[in-house]
C-alpha cells in the first residue's frame, strides 16, 4: 500500500477530516495527561511537573508531525489541548478565566507554538536526520519557556508578577533547561513512535474507515471524560 508523505486536497479520501481527527485526538490525549499527569504532580509538589507534561505534549506533536507530515498545523494540537483546561472552572463552578486556567493554558498554548515554528523551519530535515530533531527538542523547548515568561512578566500572571529581571531569567534559564532535556529525549521518542505506526495507521484509515471513525471517537470522549473526573476528584 502506497503511502502518501503529504496529505493532498481536501476531496482526496478524506484527507482534511482525518487530519483534523488526528489533531482532536492527540490534543485530547495531551489534554488528559494534562488534567491527571500534571494534577498528580502538582499536588505532590514536584518541581518540574511542566518539563514532564511538557515534554509528553512535544512527543505527541512529535508523533502527528511523523503521522501526517503537517507541521504547521500542529499548534491547533496545543489549542485542543488547552481546551480541556475550562473543564476544570466549570466543575469547581469558577469563571473559566480563573489563573488557575489561563496560566496553563497559556503555557500549553505557546508550547504549542514555539514547536510549530521551529518543526515548520526544519521539517525537510526534522524528516531524515536525527541531530536535526534534538536541535529541534532543544530550541522547542527553551523557546516555549521564554514565550510564556514574556507574557507571563507582561500580563503579571502568577509568580512572575512579583519577580524581578535575575529571578525571571533564573527561573527562565532552569525551566528551558528542564524542558529542553525532557522535551529533546520523548520528541525522539514520539517520532519514532509516529514512523512506527505510520503504515499500519494509513492502512487501517483507508481500509476500516467506519473502524477508524468509531475508535477516535471513543479515544477522544475517553479523553475529554477522564479530564472530568480528574479534575472533580480534585487532580
Amino acid at each position: 500500500m502506497q503511502i502518501p508523505n503529504k496529505l493532498k486536497t481536501p476531496l482526496e479520501s478524506g484527507a482534511i477530516l482525518r487530519v483534523i481527527i488526528g489533531i482532536l485526538v492527540i490534543g485530547s490525549v495531551w489534554g488528559l495527561v494534562e488534567a491527571t499527569l500534571g494534577g498528580a504532580l502538582h499536588l505532590i509538589h514536584f518541581t518540574y511537573k511542566g518539563a514532564i507534561t511538557g515534554g509528553v505534549g512535544i512527543a505527541l506533536m512529535a508523533t502527528f508531525v511523523a503521522i501526517y507530515r503537517r507541521p504547521r498545523l500542529v499548534f491547533c494540537i496545543g489549542v485542543i489541548a488547552a481546551l480541556v483546561k475550562p473543564l476544570s472552572a466549570l466543575i469547581y463552578g469558577q469563571p473559566v478565566f480563573s489563573p488557575f486556567v489561563v496560566n496553563p493554558g497559556s503555557a500549553i498554548l505557546l508550547e504549542g507554538l514555539a514547536f510549530t515554528l521551529v518543526v515548520s523551519l526544519l521539517f525537510k530535515r526534522f524528516q531524515s536526520s536525527i541531530k536535526t530533531r534534538i536541535g529541534a527538542g532543544i530550541v522547542a523547548g527553551y523557546l516555549s519557556i521564554i514565550l510564556y515568561a514574556i507574557l507571563a512578566s507582561a500580563a503579571g500572571m502568577g509568580k512572575w508578577a512579583s519577580w524581578g529581571f535575575v529571578e525571571s531569567l533564573n527561573s527562565t534559564l532552569t525551566d528551558g533547561t528542564a524542558l529542553a532535556i525532557a522535551g529533546t529525549c520523548l520528541l525522539l521518542l514520539g517520532h519514532l513512535v509516529g514512523t512506527k505506526l505510520r503504515p499500519n495507521f494509513w492502512q487501517f484509515m483507508t481500509v476500516k474507515p467506519k473502524a477508524f471513525y468509531a475508535s477516535t471517537i471513543a479515544i477522544t470522549a475517553f479523553c475529554w471524560i477522564g479530564a472530568a473526573v480528574a479534575f472533580a476528584s480534585g487532580l
